[in-house]
């Protein structure tokens, strides 16, 4: 259970995010997150692997969500493609948690 003097600054937060994480389900986009992308992004995405881009910095998410997701269906650099593995729907949930990083 929340605490009632967070709660404002929940409501702060939701108000306050981009578009695209209001409207993916962050819950489910985190644990994809772990699954899938934290071993080479890092938990908070602080970008372990060489040329892994440190979300928690903001590196790459000025992009447009349409733009990221194409990246990570065909792959980027070092990383491998999520086409076939994760559906468009996921990957947005995955995109909205990752800018909650920052």
């Amino acid at each position: 259970m929340m605490s009632k003097p967070l709660l404002p600054f929940v409501a702060l937060a939701i108000f306050l995010a981009p578009p695209a994480a209001s409207a993916a389900n962050l819950m489910r986009g985190q644990q994809i997150y772990q699954m899938h992308c934290a071993a080479c992004h890092g938990l908070r995405g602080e970008g372990i692997a060489p040329e892994a881009p440190k979300f928690r910095l903001g590196e790459r998410l000025e992009q447009p969500d349409m733009m990221l997701l194409q990246s990570v269906k065909t792959g980027k650099k070092t990383m491998p493609p999520f086409f076939g593995i994760l559906k468009d729907p996921e990957i947005l949930d995955v995109l909205g948690y990752v800018r909650t990083l920052r």
